[in-house]
């Protein structure tokens, strides 16, 4: 963990043992500095000591805990405020069996948790709420919006600061009267509500600034509540604005493995020394900066109309503006290799191309440069929900709520590529483990980029995505509490909801249709080139990779080069793939029955859920190509014509894209769940709680594994099943899988928790790889043979199979001496798949630990949270797993009086650096490096002003 910042001013160090000796020093001397200061005469009178920060938020929490009937774990908004948790996934990535990660599907290795994952699952099997109500999510990344990319139901916590809560409970067990959707756990989130402050007037103002030692650059950060109620309770209005501004720059390598060909230049040379061996064929030096602008506010106003009513109106926004600019510097020696470039300076090490020079000349293009500008990348989130409280009779009370939620994202991409000619290139190599040294022997001269270098072509294109996510919903909810009865309560209630999820494409550009509108004109220039460079620190926080001040374009000289030659046609312009709709229409009841005795308590109950689904998707089809010979054009009445017998009843014909032509179809399909649940608690001591739990429980599958586009068909008559194609599964049942829990809690202490939790969710259908067989048109059959055909086809698709998720959770936490306190946790996960690989996502090890240190005027924490490494995946023909990986987090708060206390905050801190592999395969037979990331550091000062 001694990892060091280097820059030409100052060397910045920060170990984590030197961290907690110098906070834990601070916070001594300033403990006795204020004893000093506090400590009474001997005839003072004695005052009630309350307890208030950290302890109590501690005490609150714990207290929720261990009440509850099922498996939980509880976060207050001390617990939230008191750490650098900057939204709810910081805070969450400290609880047993709780792994947070940077991105979804198309991100990684950045600074700020995006996604939280329970107990070796996906993001997507732990159900996320607020206030008991969905809440949907977008993403600004442009490959999470559409089914050919990460479109999951997973929500974006980038969306909710730390700042609105109040307190987080995340249930481990179900219950009847929880919304079905959770298959490891579910996460709700509850914001503050007016009647619960205690002054008639609440104010408090944080002011920070937050300062990213990679991109050296220093932003503002703005939260402000106000809360009214009036004077006899029953009224109240409560307004939260938050206004949070950072910069990110992330440095990376990136690279792909390839073997050496005997029949090449290459593998020819020198008696076939290098035919065979296993080399760097793609190294790609990436240069990331984003600004990301997240804003928004809460507004909630109750009513206690009498005694036995109560009425609360609640409402959220936030958006997060995430323009980023995404330089690529591309190094190919696979290029190189195919051009006939025979390598020298040549080191071979089992079989491990480690060290060679590429001088490239013609076609073998061995480097180029990329960009990616998105200047609008955008997402954000709404709802507006009602909800009551009525107290029908002494023993009947029910409850309901209503409302809807939205979200979108948008994307601009403008994406460019442009090569370097007879540029010499190389590489070294010295493990998996370190990421590689790249050599420009001769330098490079971007005054030499060209749009078609020998066989080869430059790329231009530009990319409109949006992804919308809306719900409304609607529930009514009734509880009868039975007196000296071991029957204590019967609770039953309904529930309605409308979703919909879509994601499109109205735009992908590229090179402008030519005049006769049946083809498109080459790319014969390209932006200019203003001498624009990497940084000359880029890749210190890696080890190194080697070759700084490399050349690069800006995203003015891109946007404005891309906008410039782009098509107006708008047809012309529409993609096939990635575009999807999907909607559902969930119906559910239950009926749940509360137990409780002298030492115990408990629940049981059965949830019934009625989910319809509509998914609508496009499948290209190969007519109607114009061209200069058979008269057709683009969008053209014979385009349409043509196509006329490959569009199946019920679909829809779109000529006139480049991309091809296509049709879109709607496939329906309904499933009906039971989820019985059962949860225990017993007090089998006045500090010792046990606790049992069993339940069954269901996720919907993910967008894109519904909604991916048929694509690939292919018929071989000689094939057994000859129709076969790629695509989503659109009837692709839900993930279902029986939970079970057996713990025990000691609170051997106030304030003090030893817990111990086994689990085992046994997945009775789970999302994973393989085939379905699906009747779809297969356009790839020829006409002789009776085509195009709705035949029975198989799809290499997502796929209902098996798998298992076991594991223990252990936690503790206690005030240990004086003012000083500690918490820490582990967690062990065994969970695999029914073909033996890890579940997407699951770590085997995970675990946090932490000291906090807290008196009337100071308070510190640190934390260390650890995770092992985990599948992301398969990449190529091997799995791709993230390596393991920590962060240091830590924060100190000094109370200058009763209205302003002075805060500081460090994220990684430690200086993470991520590493994602590929396992050994038949292709690449040992572990491989893919890509190495990081982000640095990130340190808050600022203050917070209480009225």
């Amino acid at each position: 963990m001694n990892d060091s910042y280097n820059s030409s001013k100052a060397q910045l160090r920060f170990h984590p043992m030197a961290l907690a000796v110098a906070l834990t020093i601070v916070g001594t001397a300033t403990s006795h500095a204020a004893e000093l200061a506090t400590t009474p005469a001997a005839d003072a009178p004695v005052q009630q000591i309350e307890v208030t920060g950290i302890r109590a938020s501690k005490q609150k929490s714990l207290e929720k805990k261990r009440h509850a009937d099922g498996v939980t774990e509880v976060i207050s908004a001390e617990d939230v405020g008191k750490m650098p948790d900057k939204n709810v996934a910081d805070a969450l990535q400290k609880l047993p069996g709780v792994v947070t990660t940077a991105g979804s599907g198309g991100g990684n290795g950045y600074d700020e948790n995006d996604r939280v994952s329970m107990r070796g699952t996906s993001p997507s099997l732990a159900l996320t709420t607020i206030n008991g109500h969905s809440v949907a999510t977008a993403d600004w990344d442009p490959s999470d919006m559409l089914s050919n990319g990460g479109a999951s139901r997973s929500v974006s916590f980038l969306l909710l600061p730390s700042e609105i809560v109040s307190q987080v409970i995340v249930h481990k067990s179900a219950q009847a009267d929880q919304l079905e959707g959770g298959v490891s756990g579910a996460i709700d989130i509850l914001t503050r509500r007016p009647l619960e402050f205690k002054k008639p007037f609440t104010a408090e103002i944080g002011l920070q600034g937050v300062y990213s030692d990679l991109s050296g650059k220093t932003n503002p950060q703005l939260n402000a509540l106000f809360n009214w109620k009036n004077e006899t309770g029953n009224a109240g209005v409560m307004l939260q604005v938050f206004d949070q501004k950072r910069q990110i720059r992330r440095d990376s390598q990136q690279m792909t493995w390839g073997v050496i060909s005997p029949t090449s230049a290459a593998g020819k040379a020198n008696g076939g020394q290098l035919a065979g061996a296993y080399y760097a064929s793609g190294i790609t030096q990436q240069l990331f900066q984003q600004e990301r602008h997240r804003s928004g506010a809460v507004v909630d106003a109750e009513f206690k109309v009498n005694n036995d009513l109560t009425l609360n109106l609640n409402g959220f926004h936030s958006k997060l503006k995430a323009e980023y600019l995404m330089n690529n510097f591309v190094v190919r020696p696979g290029n190189s290799i195919a051009g006939g470039v025979v390598p020298t300076n040549v080191t071979l090490a089992n079989g491990v191309l480690t060290n060679a020079r590429f001088d490239n000349t013609g076609n073998a293009t061995g480097a180029q440069i990329e960009t990616y500008s998105n200047p609008s990348a955008a997402s954000q989130t709404n709802f507006l929900n009602g909800d009551f409280k009525y107290r029908a009779s002494e023993n009947l009370r029910f409850t309901g709520q209503v409302g809807k939620t939205k979200a979108d994202s948008d994307a601009y991409l403008y994406a460019n590529y442009a090569f370097l000619p007879n540029t010499s290139t190389g590489y070294s190599y010295s493990g998996a483990g370190s990421p590689l040294q790249l050599s420009l022997p001769n330098g490079v001269n971007a005054a030499n980029l060209t749009a078609s270098p020998g066989n080869s072509g430059a790329d231009d294109s530009y990319a409109l995505q949006h992804s919308a996510d809306k719900e409304s919903y609607g529930n009514v909810d009734g509880e009868y509490r039975f007196e000296d009865s071991w029957l204590s309560a019967i609770k039953a209630g309904v529930r309605h909801s409308d979703h919909e999820r879509a994601g499109t494409r109205p735009l992908k550009g590229g090179p402008a249709v030519n005049a006769a509108n049946n083809g498109a004109t080459a790319i014969t220039t390209l932006p200019g080139y203003g001498g624009t460079v990497y940084p000359g620190d880029f890749g210190n926080n890696l080890g190194g990779v080697g070759t700084g001040g490399l050349p690069l374009l800006t995203s003015d000289q891109v946007v404005s080069w891309s906008n410039a030659n782009l098509p107006t046609n708008p047809s012309y312009n529409l993609p096939v793939s990635g575009v999807f709709k999907v909607k559902e229409k969930v119906d559910s009841g239950y009926l749940m029955a509360r137990f409780e005795g002298e030492h115990w308590r408990g629940d049981v109950g059965l949830r019934l859920v009625r989910t319809k689904v509509s998914v609508t998707t496009n499948t290209g089809v190969p007519c109607g190509v114009p061209s200069a010979t058979n008269g057709i054009t683009y969008g053209s009445p014979a385009q349409a014509s043509a196509c006329t017998t490959f569009v199946p009843a019920g679909a829809t014909l779109t000529t006139g894209s480049r991309f091809g032509n296509f049709y879109t179809m709607t496939t329906d399909s309904s499933y009906t769940n039971k989820l019985p649940s059962a949860n225990l608690a017993l007090d089998v001591r006045e500090d010792v709680v046990v606790r049992l739990s069993a339940a069954k429980v269901m996720s919907r599958p993910d967008y894109s594994a519904l909604g991916a586009t048929f694509s690939g068909f292919a018929y071989n008559v000689a094939n057994p099943v000859p129709s076969t194609a790629t695509g989503g599964n659109p009837k692709l049942a839900p993930v279902v899988a029986k939970n079970y829990n057996a713990g025990v809690e000691w609170y051997f202490k106030p304030r003090s928790l030893l817990s111990a939790q086994l689990f085992y969710i046994d997945f009775e259908s789970l999302i994973g790889s393989g085939t379905s067989t699906q009747v779809l048109l297969n356009t790839a059959i020829p006409a002789s043979l009776g085509g195009p055909a709705l035949v029975p086809t198989v799809v290499n698709s997502p796929v209902s199979t098996k798998g298992v998720s076991k594991g223990i959770e252990l936690g503790y936490e206690q005030p240990v001496w004086g003012s000083f306190g500690v918490q820490a946790n582990y967690s062990y996960v065994d969970a695999k798949e029914a073909n033996g690989l890890p579940m997407l996502g699951s770590s085997k090890n995970a675990y946090t630990a932490g000291a906090y240190f807290e008196n009337d005027q100071f308070s510190a924490r640190l934390v260390y949270s650890y995770r092992s490494a985990s599948r992301n995946g398969l990449f190529g023909l091997s799995q791709s797993y993230s390596a393991a990986t920590g962060t240091l987090a830590a924060s100190v708060n000094y109370i200058v009086n009763d209205k302003l206390t002075l805060t500081f905050e460090g994220l990684n801190l430690n200086n993470p650096k991520l590493r994602v592999y590929n396992a050994a395969s038949a292709t690449i037979p040992f572990e491989n490096s893919s890509a190495f990331y990081s982000s640095g550091r990130q340190f808050y000062l600022g203050l917070r002003y209480k009225f």
